[in-house]
């Protein structure tokens, strides 16, 4: 096989024929069958029993496929079959095919449902064959056509025909969605055992080849009732038009009746709000009167109790004063009694401290009686003495003679000359009674807690006799 160029042969011994190279358009792979070249090893595997596959340049069915190009193919020692490697579609539907023509003998599946409905099922499927598996596909089925008619017609034919038996024509009409998802699952699984991949399933209308059979009366029995069903709801929808209707024609009328409805309304509102406003004004006068009794009785009750208090207090008080008054006069003639004897037995202590230290009481008495003469405005020696009479007894002078001063200038000598009076009964008689009388008071001050002034006192009776003597 020449190629492109430029050759010099002798047409006595070789002729040349003239082909076109092979194209492999886009979407496909040829899958070589050689006629020519040394026996190949089968690569295809143990598992594989439909025949071998061999390497490229070997007799046989070469195991990697011609991708899209154009070749120069020797058309007497070999063939290349072209496999579909896009996604094509395939139609079981009567009269209808694509251009690939793999689908050109199909038909409708003729179906027999378990209500003895006899329909036909159009049918489409999504095919997608891997070029990598197309040799193989080759090598079990020989080529595209023959794998669709001899293993997919008839595998496609029996699974809905063993769907259709077990629903009846209702159920075959109403149950399409899941009789397709099931189909779909279905044959992806039966197709990948031919090295194959089931896109899709796509199931038509089934219908029926006889005009007026019994699908058309099942299926204008089913449009009735849909209509049946339509005009139900229809009704129920003109019912609710209607409602809404005599709805709308009230709100109409309360609209044009607005105005008058909207007054009446606020009136009755507004009676309402004041009738609850007097209605809250009395209660509210009924709590204010309340509390307000309430407070006057507890204010009387409080004034009560405070004038209580304050007349107990007062009474307290008179009480206290009158107990204190009592005590001050006790204790204010209790001072006055104890100043009055501190004085007499102040001034009797004296007395006595003095008549003891002129030692004759009657020297004493002549002292207080000069002492007085010598304050007197009459004079003590008179201008004239008158003496008459003659001398006395035993030459004594008469006791005319002698009178105040006689007796002044005897005692004088006497105490000149060292001459004791002795003391009478009644003088110690007044001195014990003067000591006793001080003792006494002098007690009775330190019970009175009055040492300061017994002692004040003592002390001005020592100054007053020291004074005097």
């Amino acid at each position: 096989m020449l190629t492109d160029g430029t050759y010099f042969i002798n047409r006595w011994f070789a002729t040349i024929e003239m082909h076109p190279k092979t194209v492999v358009p886009i979407g496909y792979v040829g899958v070589v069958v050689s006629y020519y070249g040394r026996v190949g090893e089968d690569v295809s595997g143990e598992a594989f029993r439909h025949g071998e596959r061999v390497t490229r340049g070997q007799r046989g069915v070469w195991e990697e496929p011609l991708g899209p190009d154009k070749y120069p193919f020797n058309i007497y020692a070999g063939k290349i079959i072209f496999v579909p490697t896009t996604n094509f579609v395939l139609h079981w539907i009567t009269g209808k095919s694509e251009t690939h023509r793999y689908d050109d003998t199909l038909k409708s599946i003729d179906l027999v449902t378990r209500d003895a409905y006899e329909p036909t099922l159009p049918l489409s499927v999504v095919v997608h064959i891997d070029y990598r598996k197309a040799p193989g596909v080759i090598q079990r089925f020989g080529d595209v056509k023959k794998l669709i008619t001899q293993t997919l017609d008839p595998m496609l034919s029996a699974f809905f025909r063993d769907v259709a038996h077990k629903k009846t024509m209702l159920e075959l009409l109403h149950d399409r969605d899941a009789i397709q998802q099931e189909a779909r699952n279905e044959l992806r699984r039966k197709f990948l055992a031919f090295d194959m991949e089931c896109v899709d399933v796509l199931i038509g209308k089934p219908g029926t080849e006889q005009v007026g059979g019994k699908i058309e009366l099942l299926l204008e029995q089913l449009r009735l009732r849909q209509l049946s069903i339509e005009q139900i709801q229809t009704f129920e929808h003109q019912r609710q038009a209607a409602a809404k209707q005599q709805e709308l024609n009230e709100a109409q009328a309360k609209a044009a009746k607005q105005t008058e409805l909207t007054s009446s309304q606020m009136q009755v509102q507004v009676i309402e709000n004041q009738a609850q406003a007097e209605l809250a004004r009395a209660r509210k006068q009924a709590e204010q009167t309340v509390v307000t009794a309430q407070a006057d009785n507890q204010k009387r009750i409080l004034q009560a109790e405070a004038d209580l208090v304050r007349s107990r207090k007062q009474a307290e008080q008179t009480v206290v004063l009158a107990e204190a008054e009592s005590r001050q006069r006790e204790l204010a003639g209790r001072g006055e009694a104890a100043r009055v004897m501190q004085i007499g037995l102040s001034e009797a202590s004296v007395q006595l401290r003095k008549i003891s230290a002129f030692g004759d009481p009657r020297l004493y008495a002549l002292a207080q009686v000069a002492e007085h003469l010598s304050h007197s405005e009459q004079p003590l020696v008179p201008e004239r003495v008158f003496v008459a009479g003659g001398a006395g007894e035993n030459g004594q002078a008469n006791g005319l003679g002698q009178g105040l001063l006689g007796t002044l200038l005897g005692l004088l000598v006497a105490e000149k000359s060292g001459f004791q009076m002795t003391e009478t009964a009644d003088l110690a008689s007044l001195k014990e009674f003067a000591d006793r009388m001080t003792s006494q008071v002098l007690q009775s001050m330190q019970q009175n807690g009055g040492e300061v002034k017994a002692a004040v006192a003592a002390d001005q009776v020592e100054k007053a006799a020291k004074v005097e003597s």
